[in-house]
């Protein structure tokens, strides 16, 4: 049995708590939190499926010293990822394996730079470790998804994978408003992902995985940003929408290859069911390929009436937690999906305990 630590505990890393607890092939022995009030308590506690005897713990020293072979990092490090992957080498370096959802970009490390893909590189080297960057998108959809159809094809003209997703039930605010833009009127340049370079820089690392998965080299990059402005104020799990402010947006990044846009991953997110009514409209992703054959795949999320957002977190939990063992069992080093086996459900016929 895998012995793993489980890094911050939000909505995420709770879904994460739950599987792992209750995984035949895993122990939860250690979580680290960033909030004082979690400390001591217990970590099934905070995950909401009762006490399951392992205690949080803010002792950074303390989760490295610990005797894990995996930890699942799930903190949240879009605005700053530099401070994650200061922990991510330093866990590497002390002999543990780690899965991460916590940086876009380190599902496909070598779009952070040398200089980043070095440092976890060395890191793996000093700890015989393994290091895997996940989730559901990115992480599943805009990689797993095409490049497991791309077998079917003898070309590929054109591939655009799309997120399609209400964001009115998330409730984290900073990451909504200042973050991505919503609720700000469209002229307003102080969002951190305003730019349509920014925000579409958070698609670079898929896309180039999926071309190095099809063996293309790119060209370049172009980017899109559009929004869509509501007439009327209306209220949303994070706050207040206001007349004349964004409610819904449409960003992409494209890789040119060969001259042509050939990779598009794009997303279109709202805040109510009626805004932006001429955009595509759908809860979940589809990839849409221009070749021979042609093809469009659908996938929806939380058909039965689930909250589509909650789903989708637990969707990124269990694609890390399900990684924990294929990783563990791989040589030292940086493993994209590429480089894994198939990451597959393993357990998920057994109905949960918890």
């Amino acid at each position: 049995m895998l012995r793993v630590v489980q890094w911050a505990t939000g909505p995420v890393g709770c879904f994460a708590i739950a599987a792992t607890a209750d995984h035949p092939d895993l122990e939860l022995v250690g979580a680290y939190v960033y909030t004082d009030e979690k400390v001591g308590k217990d970590v099934g506690d905070i995950a909401g499926i009762g006490p399951i005897g392992v205690k949080a713990t803010n002792d950074r020293d303390a989760i490295l010293a610990l005797d894990a072979d995996c930890v699942i990092y799930m903190a949240m490090a879009e605005q700053d990822p530099f401070p994650a992957i200061d922990d991510i080498c330093a866990l590497l370096s002390s002999g543990k394996n780690v899965v991460s959802t916590a940086v876009t970009p380190l599902i496909y490390p070598a779009a952070m730079g040398p200089e980043v893909l070095g440092r976890i590189e060395k890191a793996c080297a000093e700890g015989g470790t393994s290091f895997h960057g996940t989730g559901v998108e990115p992480g599943w959809a805009s990689e797993v998804l095409p490049l497991t159809m791309s077998g079917i094809f003898r070309h590929i003209e054109s591939l655009t994978v799309q997120e399609l997703l209400d964001y009115s039930s998330y409730d984290h605010a900073f990451n909504l408003f200042e973050g991505m833009g919503f609720g700000k009127t469209p002229d307003d340049e102080s969002a951190l992902w305003g730019d349509a370079s920014v925000i579409g820089g958070f698609f670079l690392a898929p896309i180039m995985l999926i071309a190095d998965g099809l063996g293309a080299t790119i060209d370049d990059f172009t980017f899109d940003r559009q929004v869509w402005v509501t007439d009327t104020a209306f209220d949303i799990a994070a706050g207040r929408i206001e007349a004349g402010t964004v409610a819904a947006m449409r960003f992409s990044a494209t890789a040119v290859v060969e001259g042509r846009k050939a990779l598009t991953v794009e997303h279109i997110n709202r805040l109510s069911d009626d805004a932006a009514p001429d955009w595509p409209n759908g809860r979940g992703w589809k990839v849409t390929v221009e070749g021979l054959p042609s093809m469009v795949l659908e996938a929806k999320i939380g058909i039965h009436g689930e909250d589509h957002n909650d789903q989708a977190c637990l969707g990124t939990a269990l694609h890390a937690v399900h990684a924990v063992v294929p990783l563990c069992n791989a040589a030292p080093g940086i493993k994209t999906c590429l480089d894994l086996p198939m990451i597959t459900g393993r357990h998920s016929l057994q109905k949960p305990s918890n």
